[in-house]
């Protein structure tokens, strides 16, 4: 094993977890000292330890206990580790693993709020009897003061500690006035506690004298009452404070994966899989199929992805689904299959362009005659048996399970549940297992080794949950949208959160009123959002526009299918972004995202309700048909370090709407939260929101709302780079797993992958990365290359493009042909 393989079982996401020491490989997975690959947040796995032993509190034997794997090749000498860069960022991760955890703790238990209370209340009370003490001296009140000022300065100490990890896991060391107020307050009364004890230890009587040490430590018991008044105050504005000491720092954006996003595991080149295409009429079963074959075979220990092709109508047509189960994991589809299963005779046509030389196809005998590589089943004829014709799904479901030697227990299972008032399933799909076992033919597929371990810690989602997901966690409460394909999945998926979660779901009477609703939400406190596709959002441009003049915060979900006009309302393209980058008249800031994988959609999700919020300004996320539709696996994710920051602020009588900030971020308020008055117009405005026409005011608002943009541009997520080689593959949104796995196969080191989440606004710094490329490849769902033209507009030097725009989005096995043939035309 080399020292790059070994780094693919860092235990993340469900990968095993290996480490090596003295050139032995030692599988460690099942050590609860190695969870998730993390080891006391000290040593990650996928590394060699041999150098990090010497500093650890035991010794080599604590490999006894673990299987050896391998052996380590071309590691480095015993007792001397070169710490490559990407061994470094690794640890650096284990780093921000830890934090994450520790943020987590912290959230559950909140060791400084409960801490604090004490020292505040003891400090009050110690407060309260000195001034009974100076009205009336005697012993009782004497002896109230001194003790309680001491235990509230003893436990005052302990309180700065979870107090000091609070800033550090919260708020990055944040050097805001309101944190250095906090630390200096905390501290001076620490050391004021500690005089006061120590004058009152060195003579108790001072307290009754009026010498100088006498009347300083009643001063001091009082001044440290004020001061916990004062810590109190700005710890609840740090708490409270409405957003304006809460920023998403670069640590909440590795908490969060955001910078750095890696799939479930890597994909592994040498890994094996098995596509399987399932072709049918609409209303024949065939979602259902696949829910069952993909969840039992999940629960066989198989890796997962399924995407599916089908036409705009309710019955009919030919459509196909697509199940790729494999070793390791995969987040891209193929176009050339080992298995077909036709389900009609139009399906057996439609699919015939998808089969290699190899591809084995199960089809009815009814409507096919026998050829090479071709199994004849009678499906309806054995289903009829049962009862019913419309069993010969469950019946392919069993002969499929059958002919891979598959065990059956899963599968029936998952009918069983399906099927929760029919028995007849299981028995057909019995039936079925048993004609499957008894067919042979040499060229079926090899089955990929099974992870049970593995597969059993993640979940299958696709990505419309995924977003939802997201939604869910930037704090979204409110939904209005006029249902279109393939937008509507997330207003279904939001509709039915409803039920558990106090969420407003509206369905509005067309796109105009739906994102109008969504400006009326937020300038009453809701978090809102709508969702739509490209002939939707193509009404919702004076709305946009509105936004952005009344510096309302909006969220749009945009599901990407092909255009103009009604165009295929059920394929996918990526080919709304020119219009979500310029829609909407006039200049104000937007910001655009567009994820690429399930855990960017949740953590774009919730980011996009941050920076509307945060910036009061529109934000689109930009999906697509493909991306929304496929299904595959994902980690169990940790909700509570999604952080759903306040970013209002309680008006006084003196607020103004638009006010004339450094940063072009004015307060903002809601109706009946303070004393102010809180003006919101279309119209051009002052600061109070009141309407102008004067043309220096107008340059004054103008250059305000550009320097939001500003300020956004500098919290742009870099995109990221996987690879070292000088030629650059540049792919954003849902292009991210073809593109991935094409690299992963063609396996040329001059190939890196660069992916965009983070779409617009882009800067030098976001872009400075692409400089040491020598060639750039964009790689695009769509046929007027927007992206890569926008990337010109930033004088990035672009040498070849691959657009596709057929419906579809991009195969791996074909994607990997198109760039290599593009490597060789640039060389």
């Amino acid at each position: 094993m080399t020292i790059d393989e070994l780094k693919r079982y860092n235990g993340q996401n469900g990968a095993r977890a290996y480490v090596a020491y003295k050139s032995v490989v030692y599988d460690v997975t099942n050590s609860p000292l190695w969870k998730n690959g993390d080891h006391m947040g000290e040593h990650a796995a996928g590394v060699d330890l041999t150098s990090a032993l010497s500093d650890a509190p035991h010794g080599d034997e604590v490999f006894k206990e673990f299987a050896v794997v391998g052996k380590l090749e071309n590691s480095e000498q015993i007792g001397s580790v070169t710490q490559t860069p990407k061994m470094q960022e690794q640890q650096s991760d284990s780093h921000e693993l830890f934090k994450s955890k520790l943020k987590t703790w912290y959230k559950i238990y909140h060791p400084h709020p409960a801490a604090v209370h004490f020292p505040i209340a003891l400090h009050l009370f110690a407060t309260g009897m000195d001034f009974l003490f100076l009205i009336t001296p005697n012993e009782a009140y004497d002896a109230g003061v001194f003790y309680s000022f001491f235990i509230a300065t003893v436990m005052g100490l302990v309180a700065m500690v979870p107090g000091i990890l609070s800033w550090w896991i919260n708020y990055n060391f944040s050097i805001q006035r309101v944190f250095i107020i906090k630390l200096i307050v905390a501290s001076i009364t620490l050391l004021l506690g500690v005089v006061a004890i120590y004058i009152y230890y060195e003579n108790p009587h001072v307290v009754y004298e009026h010498s100088f040490q006498g009347i300083l430590y009643h001063a001091i018991v009082l001044v440290t009452g004020l001061n916990v008044i004062i810590l109190g105050y700005y710890g609840g504005k740090i708490t409270w404070g409405y957003g304006r000491y809460q920023t998403l720092t670069e640590d909440s954006k590795k908490v969060l994966n955001i910078t750095k996003h890696e799939s479930v595991v890597p994909y592994d080149d040498a890994s094996q899989s098995i596509s399987i295409l399932i072709g049918g009429a609409a209303g024949t079963g065939i979602a259902t199929l696949e829910k069952i074959l993909r969840d039992a075979f999940k629960k066989n220990g198989f890796y997962i992805f399924s995407t599916k092709e089908y036409m705009s109508r309710v019955r009919g047509g030919s459509n196909t689904t697509l199940i790729r189960i494999s070793d390791s994991p995969i987040e891209a589809p193929c176009w050339k299959v080992d298995i077909s299963i036709a389900l009609d005779s139009l399906a057996l046509e439609h699919m015939q362009e998808r089969w290699h030389e190899n591809t084995i196809v199960f089809a009815d005998e009814a409507f096919s005659e026998k050829k090479a590589n071709m199994i004849l089943v009678a499906m309806k004829e054995n289903a009829k048996k049962f009862g019913n014709a419309k069993y010969a799904n469950t019946y392919i479901a069993g002969i499929l399970f059958g002919v891979l030697r598959i065990e059956k227990s899963s599968l029936l299972q998952n009918i069983a549940e399906h099927f929760k008032y029919d028995d007849v399933n299981g028995d057909v799909a019995e039936s079925g297992y048993e004609e499957g076992v008894k067919l042979e033919n040499p060229t079926l597929p090899k089955l990929p080794k099974s992870d049970l371990e593995g597969v059993k810690k993640l979940h299958l989602m696709d990505g419309t949950t995924a977003c939802g997901f997201g939604f869910l966690a930037g704090g979204c409460n409110m939904v209005t949208a006029y249902p279109m394909s393939p937008s509507t999945g997330v207003l279904n998926f939001m509709a039915e959160m409803s039920k558990h979660l106090s969420i407003a779901v509206e369905q509005s009477e067309d796109e105009i009123a739906s994102l109008n609703m969504v400006l009326g939400g937020w300038y009453s406190g809701a978090r809102a959002m709508t969702t739509t596709s490209g002939g939707g959002f193509a009404l919702m441009g004076e709305a946009l526009s509105l936004s952005g003049m009344t510096e309302t915060p909006a969220v749009i979900y945009l599901a990407q299918r092909p255009g103009p006009a009604t165009g295929l309302p059920t394929r996918s393209e990526q080919g709304d972004l020119n219009m979500a980058l310029y829609s909407g008249h006039g200049l104000f800031p937007r910001i655009v995202l567009a994820p690429g994988s399930l855990r960017e959609c949740i953590d774009y999700g919730y980011l996009a309700f941050e920076m509307a919020d945060k910036y009061q300004t529109p934000v689109i996320l930009l999906s697509d048909q493909y991306l929304a539709d496929s299904v595959s696996m994902i980690e169990k994710v940790e909700f509570s370090s999604y952080e759903q920051r306040s970013y209002i602020v309680q008006s006084t009588e003196d607020y103004v709407r638009y006010e004339d900030t450094k940063n072009g971020i004015s307060p903002r308020t809601v109706p009946g939260f303070g004393e102010g008055l809180i003006c919101a117009v279309g119209d051009e405005h002052d600061e109070r929101g009141q309407i102008t026409e004067d043309y220096k005011m107008r340059e004054k608002m103008v250059a305000k709302r550009a320097r939001k943009n500003d300020e956004l541009t500098a919290e742009a997520i870099a995109p990221e780079i996987a690879g070292e080689g000088d030629i650059a593959i540049i792919g954003w949104g849902s292009t991210r797993g073809a593109i991935c796995e094409s690299l992963e196969h063609l396996n040329n080191p001059r190939l890196s992958h660069v992916h965009f989440a983070w779409v617009h606004p882009l800067g030098k710094e976001q872009l400075k990365s692409l400089e040491r490329f020598r060639y750039r490849i964009v790689v695009e769902n769509n046929a007027d290359g927007a992206f890569a033209n926008r990337l010109k507009l930033y004088d990035v030097k672009i040498d070849d493009q691959i657009l596709q725009s057929n419906g579809f989005g991009f195969f791996a096995d074909q994607l990997r042909i198109m760039i290599e043939k593009s490597i060789k035309e640039l060389s």
